[in-house]
């Protein structure tokens, strides 16, 4: 038999996020966002295995997280996946999730 993995859904969406590495911060967009992470559009990522703070900001809200980067190319952006997600961030995750799925049932 087979095993096949489950990756979480993952939804178009579009926020200012900053990287925090060892005191250098960097400026990002986030382009798609999951229960486990994230891809951040930026010209300058930070390495493969970087351990970095995310701050992700609406008009409104904003969450962050500790992150390790997953991968990354130069002049593109990084994805990233969240390691240590607070109970507050973690339902600001999970509403903008539910937004991202709604708009994405729509289209």
């Amino acid at each position: 038999m087979i095993e096949v993995s489950r990756r979480p859904a993952r939804y178009a969406f579009d926020a200012a996020a900053e990287v925090e590495y060892s005191a250098v911060v960097r400026k990002a967009r986030v382009k798609d966002l999951c229960i486990h992470g994230c891809y951040l559009a930026m010209p300058d990522p930070f390495s493969k295995g970087a351990s970095v703070r995310i701050t992700i900001r609406t008009q409104i809200e904003f969450f962050q997280a500790d992150a390790i980067v997953a991968h990354s190319t130069r002049g593109i952006g990084m994805g990233v996946t969240f390691r240590a997600v607070s109970p507050p961030f973690l339902a600001v995750l999970q509403y903008w999730l539910s937004e991202a799925r709604e708009v994405a049932h729509q289209k």
